[in-house]
């Protein structure tokens, strides 16, 4: 789930508003995670855990995905400051609700396979340019309302798990926790079995008609050349960028496609791209124009095209 308002929050000036419109779907919420929760589960409880566990795996050094059967209760009761208050989700599962109860904080919710995983967080602290960071942050696989596997990090992995988005194949997205930042890999449910991946090679869109190659966490210049390889052409904005916009020196670098850049914070930047299957919506961070190469792909998007 990405916080719309969020990273729009960051563009005050008329200049950079166009960027809102494309870094609007960044998941500017990234979590502070840590496994806390597991070893207070494990030794409290017994590991305890549900009939017929799921196996579990993960290919994420520093990330464990264990099974795990009883939710304890967060560290802290769920209250959050204002400034932070849009991270806390709408609860639609019965497993949210579950977490909910237990005083922590619903940051998404998805569907997997059988199951319903929900990210959840003790407590958020409030950083710069509108992020927040979570404390206690991990993500829970539930069949139905039960608990069933848990996912976190070491504290000293030196990196943080975040939320989760579904993919079109079923996967979810999972997204670091360190602000905003690429995603650190992908959660599967296959014949019973829950692995922890790092993210694809690519990823489909559009009924299968569109593909983008993994360029999370690429400098721009590097994933722009790895896009038009793949057949994805620079589109124009239609609305020439103010003088004073990074949109403008990137331009002058030959990438004609970026849209707007917000100059301060995170130095977001919107660009996009088109094939014959919609248009691919791309954010960095950096802050740098007269560098492409000093900034770096974390999210994209696409808009598919009406058949």
């Amino acid at each position: 789930m990405r916080k719309t308002a969020i990273v729009a929050s960051v563009f005050a000036s008329p200049a950079t508003a166009r960027v809102a419109r494309f870094i609007a779907l960044v998941s500017a919420h990234r979590f502070a995670m840590t496994n806390a929760i597991a070893a207070v589960a494990l030794t409290a409880l017994g590991g305890t855990a549900s009939a017929g566990p799921p196996r579990t795996a993960s290919e994420i050094a520093g990330a464990s995905l264990v099974p795990l059967g009883v939710l304890p209760h967060a560290p802290e009761k769920g209250s959050l400051d204002p400034f932070c208050a849009r991270y806390r989700a709408k609860t639609t599962t019965a497993a949210g609700r579950e977490v909910a109860q237990r005083d922590w904080i619903v940051t998404s919710e998805a569907p997997l396979g059988r199951y319903t995983v929900v990210t959840f967080a003790s407590g958020f602290n409030a950083g710069t340019s509108a992020i927040c960071f979570a404390r206690n942050g991990n993500i829970g696989v539930f069949d139905g309302a039960t608990l069933v596997a848990l996912a976190y990090t070491a504290r000293k992995a030196g990196w943080q798990l975040g939320s989760a988005d579904r993919l079109e194949n079923g996967a979810l997205l999972i997204w670091g926790g360190d602000g905003p930042a690429p995603p650190v890999g992908e959660l599967h449910e296959q014949n019973g079995e829950l692995r922890l991946t790092p993210v694809a090679a690519e990823s489909t869109h559009c009924n299968g008609r569109a593909v983008v190659p993994n360029v999370y966490g690429k400098p721009l210049d590097a994933a722009r050349k790895i896009l038009i390889a793949h057949g994805w052409q620079p589109l124009r904005p239609r609305d020439k960028p103010d003088a004073m916009d990074g949109a403008t020196t990137l331009a002058k670098h030959g990438i004609v496609e970026a849209e707007a850049c917000s100059g301060t914070g995170m130095g977001y930047c919107a660009l996009r791209y088109r094939n014959a299957a919609g248009v691919l919506g791309v954010t960095t961070v950096g802050g740098e124009p007269d560098r492409p190469s000093a900034n770096t792909v974390i999210d994209y998007q696409v808009a598919c095209r009406k058949q």
